[in-house]
């Protein structure tokens, strides 16, 4: 079920494409088992979001797609574009697709790979972050789905590289938030009336436990202090924050529980 909430001037929609168990041992290997005890057994979301804003349909990520699912697989079939149509969105409909970064569960519906390969939203820009794609675009080894559903989007012609401050629209502005990979980044919406926050953090327990290393943390010390500083911010302002992986619609409030920081969902 699609959830939509006003920022400023702006209607963000959150998408589901799918979850499944949070495996917490491989997530956070380094965080030891005693140290969850009392945490709840969230499942692990996939999806993205959209926002409406400055007479735009832009996307913000595309899940993990059709083709490709995570280890173990979703728990039901991916769900992203049945979302957009409960929303009343087609893919043609969309102007913007913009990326927190290439990580293959963010980027899995963005082509039709059956021939002739062509860009699912057919009418819209692909924004990259530069330093993602750099990166991407210079490793051997890559996962199936950034191969895939990721590198060919120069070839197409859809690609447009993007730097910190950069502005998808007057209501929309990425904000480079690096650590959990070079470029990723997150997207203000408005007058900091909202902030779509990307991987910053996979489970709640990690807004106040923001030195827990998540597995794919790229750069472990610029992640946590990238974490630590974004969300006292939009806990000291009260900002609506969107996190993707946190459960359904994964919108809500970073704000204090006994002293520790604590997850107010919507």
């Amino acid at each position: 079920m699609t959830v939509r909430v006003k920022a400023g001037a702006a209607e963000i929609v959150a998408l589901r494409d799918g979850e499944h168990p949070l495996n917490r041992e491989w997530h956070f290997p380094d965080v030891p088992a005693e140290a969850w005890e009392g945490q709840d057994e969230r499942p692990l979301g996939f999806g993205g979001y959209l926002v409406l804003a400055d007479s735009k349909v832009v996307l913000v990520d595309t899940g993990w797609g059709p083709y490709l699912g995570p280890p173990g697989g979703l728990n039901a079939p991916p769900a992203l574009l049945t979302e957009l149509a409960e929303a009343g969105v087609t893919p043609d409909d969309v102007d913007l697709v913009v990326f927190t970064h290439l990580h293959p569960d963010h980027v899995g519906w963005n082509l039709v790979l059956e021939e002739p390969v062509r860009p699912r939203f057919g009418n819209a820009r692909y924004l990259v972050p530069r330093a993602d794609w750099e990166h991407y675009r210079a490793l051997e080894q890559k996962h199936p789905n950034i191969v895939q559903q990721a590198m060919p989007l120069d070839d197409l012609g859809v690609l447009e590289l993007v730097d910190d401050g950069h502005r998808v629209t007057p209501s929309l502005r990425a904000v480079a938030l690096p650590g959990h990979t070079p470029g990723h980044t997150g997207y203000v919406v408005g007058d900091r009336d909202a902030f779509l926050l990307g991987d910053l953090a996979h489970h709640p327990v990690v807004l106040d436990e923001t030195g827990w290393v998540q597995r794919f943390d790229l750069d472990p010390e610029l992640a946590v202090a990238t974490r630590e500083r974004t969300l006292a911010r939009v806990e000291e302002d009260r900002t609506l924050v969107g996190l993707g992986h946190f459960p359904h619609p994964g919108l809500g409030y970073v704000t204090r529980k006994e002293g520790r920081r604590a997850w107010l969902p919507l």
